[in-house]
C-alpha cells in the first residue's frame, strides 16, 4: 500500500483529505506542521508527499528547500491557496512535481492527481 504524508495546518481540511486518500486505497499519515513533517519524514519514508505551503513557525517553501537538501527524493504536490504565478514556480523550481489551488480542486480531482504521481 503506497503511504502519503499530508502537511497540512487546516486540521478539518487534512482529516477529510485523509480519509478520501484512504477510502481510494492509498494509506496517509497527517501532521499539522513544517517541523512536524521534517521530524517524520526524519524516521520514515513515504510514496508521495502532499504539502501546504502557508503554515507557522517552518512554512512549505522551507520544508521543500529542507527535503532537497537532505537528499529525500519524495515526489511533493504542493496544495495551497497561493494562487500567484511567482509561488508555483518557487515551489517547482525548489522541487515540487505539482501544485494545486485548494480553493479550486474538487477531493476526486486530488484523488486523481495523486494516482496520476503514483502510477
Amino acid at each position: 500500500m503506497k503511504k502519503i504524508l499530508i502537511v497540512e495546518d487546516e486540521k478539518a481540511l487534512a482529516r477529510v483529505m485523509s480519509l478520501k486518500l484512504n477510502s481510494a486505497g492509498y494509506s496517509t499519515s497527517v501532521v499539522f506542521s513544517g517541523e512536524e513533517s521534517l521530524a517524520v519524514l526524519s524516521k520514515e519514508s513515504f510514496d508521495l508527499i502532499i504539502l501546504d505551503l502557508v503554515m507557522p513557525k517552518k512554512d512549505g517553501f522551507f520544508v521543500l528547500s529542507e527535503i532537497s537538501r537532505q537528499g529525500i527524493k519524495t515526489p511533493v504536490i504542493v496544495a495551497s491557496n497561493l494562487s500567484q504565478k511567482e509561488d508555483i514556480e518557487k515551489a517547482k523550481k525548489l522541487g515540487a512535481v505539482d501544485y494545486f489551488i485548494k480553493s479550486d480542486v474538487t477531493l476526486v480531482e486530488i484523488v486523481n492527481k495523486v494516482k496520476q504521481h503514483l502510477q
